[in-house]
């Protein structure tokens, strides 16, 4: 199962440290579609919209169908940056739960596949309630009562990165959160998440993690230890490219503004470069 993950596109009209968002989705959305087609699930991981505001979702909406990517059903998410209610307006097809959250499962060939509603209006903190680990757990519990197998998508970091500034805005219950994926650990496969606008990879409670950056404002992971600060400029946008079966996990990063830099030249039968071509 080939997966195409992209997080973070703040999209607005105006610029966002040094980048232009609108510009940079629609350069990610022609590089999708000429390169990842075939993929099949794309996900959008929150922080869809700068502000969350109507107007903001309303570009997106004519974005994914200037850019064609609408036609891939991409699963749209939401971040911190997100508005629950606008968005809902926006796109009401986008599944909900019970109790109203932007969260759902799907069942595929390859294993459940779990979206997350991590927003909490008025902060940028992550939020994960009672009510969603309710809903975590119940649907976790369908994924054991079917020897199936899950992949995890939410906005927020799921554990310390050890970025001070991105630490701080990571999720509230991150205890809580931790314990629901260590009693589950045996069938989630993969978690994905954003929010950090930079590449991360790694595990928690013993399984897999990773995040692209952002496709509109990368920023610097930062060890510095001062939360105060976030750096930027002079590093790559891009998405993720994940490859699942049975066996492994393969997760590709793409620079996709970059690669127009790149030269490719022939090899020989047995895959190496021709010593002309070097």
């Amino acid at each position: 199962m080939k997966i195409v993950h992209i997080s973070d596109t703040h999209i607005q009209d105006d610029p966002i440290m040094g980048s232009v968002p609108v510009d940079n989705f629609r350069a990610c959305a022609a590089h999708v579609l000429a390169n990842s087609a075939d993929a099949d699930m794309v996900v959008i991981s929150g922080d869809l919209a700068h502000h969350g505001s109507k107007e903001n979702y309303a570009l997106l909406k004519t974005l994914l169908a200037q850019t064609g990517l609408a036609s891939t059903s991409p699963r749209l998410m939401i971040g911190n940056h997100d508005d629950r209610s606008t968005f809902r307006a926006a796109f009401p097809e986008t599944p909900v739960d019970k109790n109203g959250f932007i969260q759902w499962a799907e069942e595929t060939p390859h294993g459940h596949f779990l979206f997350l509603d991590t927003n909490e209006p008025g902060t940028h903190e992550g939020y994960y309630c009672a009510k969603r680990q309710a809903w975590l757990r119940a649907t976790l519990d369908e994924v054991v009562r079917k020897s199936s197998s899950a992949y995890i998508f939410l906005h927020h970091n799921p554990m310390t990165v050890h970025v001070a500034n991105a630490d701080q805005l990571g999720i509230v219950q991150e205890v809580e959160f931790q314990q629901i994926l260590e009693d589950y650990e045996s069938v989630i496969r993969h978690i994905f998440f954003g929010h950090c606008h930079f590449s991360l990879s790694g595990s928690v409670c013993g399984i897999p993690v990773s995040a692209p950056r952002s496709t509109s404002h990368p920023n610097w992971p930062d060890f510095s230890g001062n939360k105060d600060r976030v750096g930027y400029g002079g590093m790559a946008a891009n998405y993720n490219v994940a490859f699942l079966d049975e066996r492994t996990t393969v997760i590709h990063s793409i620079d996709f503004l970059d690669e127009r830099n790149a030269i490719w030249v022939g090899t020989e039968a047995d895959g190496w470069l021709a010593e002309d071509n070097i």
